[in-house]
């Protein structure tokens, strides 16, 4: 019974369905505890990624708690508007554009007041006399060089503009403004109505150094022709004269003038910085103090980002119901251990008490800041935001220390979090050996293939040898009934 394709042709009997049962009854068994593998080993990968996520998040706001100046920032305020601070949040805050703009340092203190701005400091004017009859005069007859200073001693600044024959005063402006080394200078044509004329405006700006008028301010602009001699240049430099004189700025803070050589006051008052705009028309109240609202929004990042990391754990490893006596509503990973170290630290972190770095003996919980945990809610933190203000409003200083502290919040939080979250941490070694099984899963499913392939290869040769025999036995049959006259 040769050229059978098919089980059962010859015997009659169902035998792809025997072999296709047989084949079922060892495949699906072991189909399904790699499927079952496969599903805890990609919730886990997802949970490890979510999970490290959320840590890199929290991490990223512990860095910032390292620096308490800026997570428990100190704002200025003027008139009550708020002029400076180191929070993004402050669209309900009215903010001051007035006279000045305020800036602080790392060493500013609480404090306040009055502030006036007497003067303004201005760079000098220079402008040609000559009256050309339009942009395209020419002002030298042949080759040479403007060199264009302000300042004095080592605080000099200069440069030089090359000028061809056939110049411009078009081109020499242009030739100005993009000179290499302009510290500052603007060349600007005025089209007066009958002419046109050239001035030169310099950012250097600052007081005369001496009490000699006769000698000029050192700070204003100077040009000179340099270079071949060139009488059309030299007559052309002639004619340009200072107009405005550079000068310096006064503010009045508290009754007590100070001056600056530009419009940008630094630590006259102990880390803040004033820039200046132009006059008040009378005295400002500086005000300089914590910014209540950004502390207890920087607290409430630390809050919102520990708790985010508790949710990833939850969502992956607690049972969505707990019924005695009953079969819980397990997840994949409950239990899991690494999850249950990690919540379970990040608790004990929480009730731990910092010292006090002038006072040893002295220790603050994260409960007497206002966080609490909540036990009935999975151990996530909760923030009572009126204890966490009297910190604010009592003692700034020390709230920063707690949390930016060698030994602080911050510190103590990070560490172990970075442990798990870094480059070749904890959870990437999680990731990396859940990747790895899961590779090994690859290969276990083409062995199954394979194993499978050459199992219903011999059941189908088996059964085709059956087959045969069985074609060969009813072969027979029919024909001695056929020659004894059955039917």
């Amino acid at each position: 019974m040769t050229g059978i394709s098919a089980a059962g042709i010859g015997s009659g009997l169902d035998l792809e369905a025997l072999i296709e049962v047989s084949i079922d009854a060892m495949r699906v068994p072991q189909e399904s505890r790699l499927q079952e593998r496969r599903d805890t080993l990609d919730v886990t990968l997802s949970a490890v990624g979510a999970v490290k996520s959320a840590l890199s998040a929290f991490k990223d706001i512990l860095d910032q708690a390292k620096d308490k100046n800026s997570f428990f920032p100190r704002s200025a305020f003027v008139d009550g508007a708020l002029a400076s601070s180191s929070s993004s949040d402050d669209d309900e805050q009215s903010i001051y554009n007035g006279a000045y703009s305020v800036s602080l340092g790392d060493d500013t203190v609480d404090g306040r007041y009055d502030v006036e701005v007497l003067s303004v400091a201005q760079g000098s004017r220079a402008t040609v006399q000559t009256e050309y009859a339009s942009s395209n005069s020419v002002i030298a007859s042949s080759d040479g060089e403007l060199t264009f200073a302000a300042g004095s001693g080592s605080d000099e600044e200069s440069f030089t503009v090359a000028v061809t024959a056939g110049m411009t005063l078009s081109q020499l402006r242009d030739g100005v403004n993009q000179a290499s080394g302009n510290f500052g200078v603007t060349a600007n044509l005025i089209d007066t109505g009958s002419g046109t004329r050239l001035v030169y405006d310099s950012a250097k700006s600052g007081a005369d150094d001496d009490t000699n008028d006769s000698n000029g301010n050192p700070n204003d602009l100077r040009i000179s022709s340099s270079g071949v001699a060139n009488t059309s240049l030299d007559s052309f430099v002639a004619a340009t004269i200072v107009t405005q004189r550079a000068s310096q700025a006064k503010v009045s803070i508290n009754g007590i003038e100070a001056v600056s050589d530009t419009n940008s006051f630094s630590d006259v008052i102990s880390g803040v910085t004033i820039n200046v705009k132009y006059l008040t028309a009378s005295s400002t109240s500086l005000a300089v103090k914590p910014n209540d609202n950004a502390a207890v929004d920087s607290v409430k990042s630390f809050v919102d980002a520990y708790n985010k990391v508790i949710d990833e754990i939850e969502k992956y490893s607690k049972p969505d119901e707990v019924k005695e006596g009953e079969d819980n509503d397990r997840k994949e990973l409950s239990g899991d251990a690494m999850f249950r170290s990690i919540k379970y630290s990040l608790g004990k972190m929480s009730t731990k008490g910092y010292s006090d770095i002038n006072d040893e003996t002295r220790v603050t919980t994260l409960y007497a800041l206002g966080i609490d945990i909540d036990t009935e809610n999975g151990g996530k933190l909760t923030l009572d935001e009126s204890k966490l203000s009297e910190w604010v409003e009592g003692d700034l200083d020390k709230l920063g220390e707690l949390f930016a502290g060698d030994d602080g919040i911050a510190n103590t939080f990070y560490s172990y979090v970075d442990n798990y979250e870094k480059y070749g941490g904890v959870l990437e070694t999680r990731e990396d050996s859940v990747k790895s099984q899961l590779r090994d899963l690859d290969k276990s499913d083409l062995d199954l293939k394979e194993r499978m392939a050459s199992y219903e290869s011999t059941l189908r040769s088996k059964y085709t040898a059956f087959d045969q025999m069985m074609g060969s036995l009813n072969s027979q049959m029919s024909y001695i009934s056929a020659n004894l006259g059955i039917k």
